[in-house]
């Protein structure tokens, strides 16, 4: 499935003004220009529209992430200003939290509803943290920010985490540890994972362990050629429910998979420890030149195979492409490529949204260029980092 918030239409009664220059005065980190009439050193923002773009969580954890790996202060402001009920949802702000505590920051402003937030990251770095998050909210999505942000400030995390493991809106537990996991890994971010139990909506409750390792250079990468998919895997579970679900699901998926012309080398089915029912699908391939998947999630109503064709028909639509990574996983690595010492190029289905914002965002914090060259239905993004900013104080990278 496509991870996608649900649109609103962005309406002339959320329209913003351009906000006017934002500092906030500390108590602390002496410094030797003062406001003259504070007695406490001004701090200056990066300044964030968070109704830009896409205009959803993805920039607020973008730049939340880009803010602890860089040591910089962020506000965004006009958090999702366009949405038919704009401001923060509980989602949004379980990434935050886990972020200044581990980072020992400043964080203001993190409420349900409100449409503006500040975060200023502090020295402290916590290496064990524990958070129930109450609700069927992503685990994944909050995974996305932090497992970044610690490996890139040359960290070291164990966290353990409760809430939604495979939940509408949001990469599925098995499509973070199989997929994001393997491109992580070739970009230099390092972390293992492990679920005890799965967490579906609406009460979560599902328990993921994580240990993100120090980063010791992010690396650059070019995925432009992407080889035949040869290795096609799927991966169906279910809780709470028959078995025949999840097999179902399988039946599905390996049917599509069979008329495009893929073969399928393994798969699994099994039953999961969970306290609401509900069930998922991953298809997914892994080789030196290619990392693509692509997930669904059950739902009251969803028929088990309606779930396995909506996978297998979104990563068969990918792997035609002749793309290198998925959509998806494009939207989480090209942003933190504007870090890395060299040029990157990927090959990918297409340009969304989100990719947009994350990498404006990155050159906001970075300074990076990026390019993008559409050539017979593969879009190749090319990524290049503003090497004069390694020379600046503030770059933990």
């Amino acid at each position: 499935m496509e991870w996608l918030e649900p649109a609103d239409e962005k309406t002339d009664s959320h329209a913003v003004l351009e906000p006017r220059p934002f500092r906030v005065y500390l108590r602390e980190h002496a410094s030797p220009l003062y406001h003259p009439t504070f007695s406490r050193p001004a701090v200056d923002f990066v300044q964030v529209d968070g109704s830009k773009g896409e205009g959803g969580g993805q920039i607020l954890r973008t730049a939340v992430a880009f803010s602890a790996i860089q040591g910089r202060p962020v506000r965004i402001y006009s958090i999702r200003a366009g949405r038919e009920v704009p401001g923060l949802k509980r989602q949004h702000i379980s990434a935050l939290q886990v972020i200044a505590k581990v980072f020992g920051g400043n964080l203001e402003g993190a409420t349900e509803g409100s449409s503006e937030v500040t975060f200023v990251p502090g020295k402290q770095r916590l290496d064990v943290l524990s958070l129930d998050m109450g609700t069927a909210a992503s685990i994944t999505l909050v995974l996305q920010a932090v497992v970044p942000a610690v490996a890139l400030t040359g960290s070291r995390l164990s966290l353990e985490l409760v809430g939604g493991t495979d939940v509408p809106w949001s990469p599925t537990y098995d499509y973070f540890e199989r997929v994001v996991r393997d491109a992580y890994g070739r970009i230099g971010i390092g972390f293992t994972i492990a679920a005890r139990t799965r967490g579906y909506y609406p009460r979560g409750g599902g328990k993921v362990s994580a240990v993100v390792m120090p980063c010791t250079g992010l690396k650059s990468i070019d995925l432009t050629d992407g080889e035949g998919v040869r290795d096609v895997r799927l991966v169906s579970r279910c809780g709470r429910l028959p078995r025949h679900v999840a097999e179902r699901q399988l039946a599905s998926a390996e049917t599509e998979m069979a008329k495009a012309g893929f073969g399928v080398s393994s798969t699994e089915v099994s039953e999961e420890q969970s306290d609401s029912p509900g069930s998922s699908l991953l298809a997914y391939c892994a080789s030196p030149s290619r990392c693509i998947g692509a997930d669904g999630i059950g739902a009251k109503g969803k028929p088990a195979e309606y779930v396995g064709r909506e996978a297998a028909s979104l990563f068969i639509a990918a792997a035609r492409s002749g793309a290198c990574l998925d959509a998806n996983l494009a939207d989480m690595v090209l942003p933190l490529l504007s870090l890395a010492r060299k040029s990157s190029r990927i090959a990918i289905p297409k340009v969304t949204s989100h990719l947009i914002s994350g990498l404006e965002l990155a050159s906001q914090f970075t300074g990076c260029r990026w390019s993008v060259d559409e050539s017979e239905g593969v879009s190749t993004v090319t990524v290049s980092p503003d090497m004069d900013k390694w020379e600046k104080p503030g770059h933990n990278v």
